[in-house]
């Protein structure tokens, strides 16, 4: 169940949870990445620009057992903590003048929250994205669709350096997705292993990875253009996020954050008068920040 906090400050009429719970609806369903990195949640408020120093857990090596001597205690090998600054503080603002006639409605209310909520999803899932760049391994080609056999080869780049088979993700772009759907070599798997899927356009797991789509998947213009795709366990990347500290009592302002359990996003809506613009002002924003955790975890997969 989401998490509420909710500040009243001299404002009535306004159902804050249902523009925030319907936010995060459609929020959720506009992630791909920040569904599938490892995330850091608290419900303790945060600010733009505080940094978090999150625990990174280090290895061990495994040793011999001599007869009649004591085993010796490790220290774990690269354990450290990584700072995470909250850098991103992103939001949506707008202006109602009929707000009764809004809230009343769920088109009507969707028509405003919608296209609020889908913009900071975007804004989560690039500055997830630009990850890529910090990755050391890349296999593929620029400029050539994606194929099976390099897919095979991101399996054994990751095989290679240690990563457990569990938990791999692929995301690809559409041009990408539509590559492999066209293969050859792979439409009898597809429609075998699911025939509805198939005939619906999804991919579902291949060669060990759970295969994911996604428009925001960068592409970088040159000659050719080159697209970025990522292969990658959870640990690779980390999203943190926080709740934003409640306005000051007397300010006018009715606030409430829910935070999403899935996701780990804190959003938070805001509600005022704007005298000037004759309307009520609407706002949505969230606090966040994002790293690259384990580079070995991930491999930049080139088309």
């Amino acid at each position: 169940m989401s998490n509420i906090t909710r500040t009243l400050a001299g404002t009535s009429g306004f159902i804050p949870e249902m523009w925030a719970q319907r936010a995060l609806t459609v929020l959720r369903k506009n992630i791909v990445l920040a569904k599938l990195v490892a995330r850091d949640t608290d419900y303790e408020p945060g600010f733009k620009g505080k940094t978090l120093n999150i625990p990174y857990p280090g290895t061990f090596t495994a040793s011999s057992k001599s007869e009649d001597t004591n085993a010796t205690v490790q220290t774990p090998t690269g354990g450290t903590s990584m700072p995470v600054t909250l850098s991103n503080h992103k939001y949506v603002d707008f202006i109602i003048e009929d707000f009764g006639r809004a809230q009343a409605s769920v088109e009507l209310l969707d028509q405003w929250v919608e296209p609020a909520a889908i913009a900071l999803a975007e804004k989560v899932e690039d500055d997830l994205f630009a990850l890529y760049s910090g990755l050391s391994t890349s296999i593929g080609t620029s400029g050539t669709d994606l194929t099976p056999a390099v897919i095979r080869t991101a399996r054994k780049t990751l095989t290679d350096a240690k990563q457990p088979q569990e938990g791999r993700n692929l995301v690809i772009s559409t041009k990408d997705e539509i590559a492999l759907l066209a293969d050859s070599s792979l439409q009898t798997y597809f429609a075998n292993s699911k025939p509805d899927g198939y005939a619906e356009g999804a991919i579902g797991k291949l060669y060990g990875f759970n295969l994911f789509v996604s428009q925001a998947v960068p592409v970088v213009a040159g000659s050719p253009n080159s697209t970025k795709n990522l292969a990658f366990r959870k640990d690779a990347f980390i999203l943190a996020t926080r709740p934003f500290q409640s306005p000051e009592a007397g300010s006018g302002v009715m606030a409430t954050t829910i935070v999403d359990p899935d996701s780990g996003l804190a959003i938070r809506v805001l509600k005022s008068y704007d005298m000037n613009a004759r309307g009520h002002r609407i706002g949505f924003d969230i606090l966040y920040g994002v790293a690259e955790l384990r580079d070995a975890s991930g491999v930049v997969v080139l088309s």
